[in-house]
């Protein structure tokens, strides 16, 4: 049989469930016809790399040991690049790729909630809306999982691929489920899940006496096994079972240990058996989960046996989706993430690949989580260093996570009055992995991915790099909702209810409502810093008259700003009102006031999910010492560098990124953005 026509067969067979997309068919066809295209030339090629959370000031701090960054300075231009309010990444990485700003493409926090919707006052994805299977007689499946991305707008690349050109985008957060670009590549980044349909869950297998089954604040999954002869056996669980959409079960496969002495050999279901050894992750190990005859899903997992002995545990990561297998294609064409993995061998498909929640509920040790972080940026370069040399394109775009996730988690080493600073922890990483600064290390991983990029470049081509925000300290947590119900904005259910939160709740789209009265709330904090009024014709039980709304928010907001701790340092900078900040088609989906808290402040974990602690102020003795999220907008710049000097002294915007790439094709930029090209000499 034809190669071609066994393909065609291929996908028809398996079209209900594995190519539920428009875009996936088109794809197909593509491929089993053979079309090809017919591509411009540019004459020069362009390269737009993002690199989360690089700090414009700490840049400066290390430039010294940033050769390449420095060589770039000297030649073209470093400056300061503004950034979107809030500075979240899907919000500052949504405005880089549309040139909109929030009220157009939507995206307001990782979280929003929808009033329309059957619980309307539950925190939802707020970057992706998923839809579930449904099945029929005997599991057949009637119809197939389903997303759709909230980003409104078009990605400045989308153009520039109509117009005949190839481009190769990688990594690109806020493109999940994937729109083609004509003849070219998009693999998916930020918005894209685990195969458990959550954000960088992981298990833990423990043994033990004092070992407490279930699920961490943060959505990490503790199962307590019994070694019997040095063997032990359980469950991996992943991703809900389409059988039963609502009953929050999940498919799962056997998994064995073995224990001896300080090693381990684990087995995944039919997969040959894998060893381990205490303190180093494995190979990624294949884990199929099937539901019935018609429903296999395939995914990546990989171990590290924490400690032996007579207690013996065991982290498994978070199961990555396996290309080739994925439920909704994470690239576009379907297949181009398999030819990655052809190419380049097995990698991490995450669109927040670190696993950065173990390494807060510190499972994941301080090296432990360094080297992930380092893994995974080290393959995510050999990604983009293998589109340059192979992809033909005139458009190369990627963005990289590492910086922001090292800062995240180390930035406690950088702030001696922090909480969690500990110089005995900060010793003993240095013996063990060489490397004092984790940052300033992060940050080299960058100058030398410039130095290669370079390298490539022929005269004429064109280097931008930005990153989407910078960072600060982040000391104590506010809780937001707490505050409002002392001030009788809020009210509480009832004392006895319990109002703690998790982020398995939020996977799930379970969250529960009923701790607050919202028959007698004026206002909550839902989200990163955002908070809303319960306003009448709105919301579900709105108590707030629209005639109430200006003086209610500049009460709220006069008082909040008055806010001090303990040593009487100002909590806020600024207390945003949303019609000041966002405007577009999409404004009504916007909070009514965005929080920018001072530095050493953030918004708490609990308000982020609807939550009402005891206590307004909570001490962050976590690793995740470092934010931005909630920071000033005014305060928490990225950086702008390109190899080509900016005309007239412009200060750049993460917002004339998208308009300045499409001039540089000579095409029109994305509907919508309205600022203006960048303009080099």
């Amino acid at each position: 049989m034809p190669r071609r026509l066994r393909s065609l067969l291929l996908v028809l067979g398996t079209g209900m469930l594995l190519v539920p997309t428009a875009t996936a068919w088109l794809d197909a066809a593509r491929e089993v016809s053979g079309q090809r295209y017919s591509f411009a030339q540019a004459g020069r090629r362009v390269f737009v790399l993002g690199f989360d959370g690089v700090d414009p000031d700490i840049l400066k701090e290390f430039m010294v040991e940033l050769p390449t960054v420095a060589a770039l300075a000297r030649q073209g231009t470093l400056s300061d690049c503004r950034t979107t309010n809030p500075p979240e990444s899907p919000v500052a990485w949504a405005t880089f790729a549309t040139g909109l700003n929030p009220g157009d493409h939507g995206i307001y926090d990782f979280l929003r909630r929808d009033p329309k919707g059957p619980h309307p006052y539950r925190p939802l994805n707020g970057m992706v809306a998923k839809r579930l299977p449904e099945f029929g007689p005997l599991g057949i499946p009637v119809r197939p999982p389903g997303a759709r991305n909230l980003r409104g707008g078009r990605g400045f690349w989308e153009p520039v691929a109509d117009a005949g050109y190839r481009v190769s985008v990688l990594r690109m957060p806020l493109t999940f489920p994937p729109v083609p670009a004509r003849g070219g590549e998009v693999l998916c980044g930020l918005g894209v899940p685990d195969l458990r349909g959550t954000v960088s869950s992981y298990t833990v297998f423990e043994a033990g006496r004092d070992v407490s089954p279930g699920y961490t604040i943060f959505g990490g999954l503790r199962v307590k096994i019994y070694p019997r002869g040095g063997r032990a056996t359980a469950e991996l669980d992943g991703p809900p079972d389409p059988r039963a959409p609502r009953s929050g079960r999940r498919m799962s496969v056997p998994i064995e240990f073995k224990f001896a002495g300080d090693g381990a050999v684990v087995t995944v279901g039919d997969e040959p058996p894998v060893a381990l050894q205490t303190g180093l992750f494995s190979n990624w190990v294949r884990v199929r989960f099937k539901a019935g005859p018609f429903v296999r899903l395939d995914g990546l997992v990989r171990f590290v046996l924490l400690h032996g002995g007579d207690t013996p545990a065991v982290y498994a990561s978070p199961i990555q989706i396996a290309p080739g297998s994925a439920p909704i294609p994470i690239s576009a064409p379907a297949s181009f993430a398999s030819l990655i993995r052809d190419r380049l061998g097995p990698m991490k498909t995450m669109g927040w690949p670190e696993d950065t929640f173990a390494a807060n509920e510190r499972v994941l040790s301080d090296v432990l989580m360094f080297e992930d972080v380092r893994g995974t940026y080290l393959n995510q370069e050999r990604l983009l260093l293998d589109r340059i040399d192979h992809a033909n394109a005139d458009l190369v775009s990627m963005v990289f996570t590492a910086q922001d996730r090292i800062s995240h988690l180390f930035f406690r080493w950088r702030d001696r009055q922090h909480p969690a600073y500990d110089e005995k922890a900060r010793k003993v990483f240095a013996q063990r992995t060489g490397i004092h600064d984790p940052i300033l290390e992060s940050y080299r991983w960058m100058d030398r991915t410039l130095a290669k990029v370079t390298e490539r470049m022929k005269p004429g081509d064109v280097l931008i790099a930005v990153s989407d925000h910078g960072f600060h300290s982040w000391r104590m947590g506010i809780n937001l909702n707490t505050w409002l119900a002392r001030e009788g904005y809020l009210v509480r259910a009832g004392e006895g209810v319990d109002s703690a939160k998790s982020v398995e709740d939020l996977f799930r789209d379970r969250s529960p409502t009923a701790h607050i009265d919202w028959s007698r709330t004026r206002a909550y904090g839902l989200g990163l810093g955002q908070i809303y009024l319960n306003l009448k014709g709105r919301e579900a039980d709105g108590v707030v008259e629209p005639a109430e709304r200006e003086a209610l928010l500049e009460e709220i907001r006069s008082k909040l700003m008055t806010l001090e701790d303990e040593q009487g340092q100002p909590v806020f900078t600024r207390i945003y009102r949303s019609e000041k900040i966002w405007k577009g088609s999409r404004f009504d989906e916007a909070p009514d006031l965005q929080c920018a808290f001072a530095t050493g402040f953030r918004v708490s974990w609990q308000t982020a999910l609807l939550g009402v602690p005891p206590e307004v102020f909570e001490v962050n003795d976590y690793p995740w010492s470092g934010d931005h999220c909630s920071n000033d907008v005014t305060e928490t710049a990225g950086f702008f560098l390109s190899n080509r000097r900016l005309k007239d002294g412009v200060s750049p915007g993460l917002e004339n990124i998208a308009p300045t790439v499409c001039r540089l094709f000579g095409v029109d930029p994305p509907p919508g953005a309205t600022a203006p090209p960048l303009r080099f000499d």
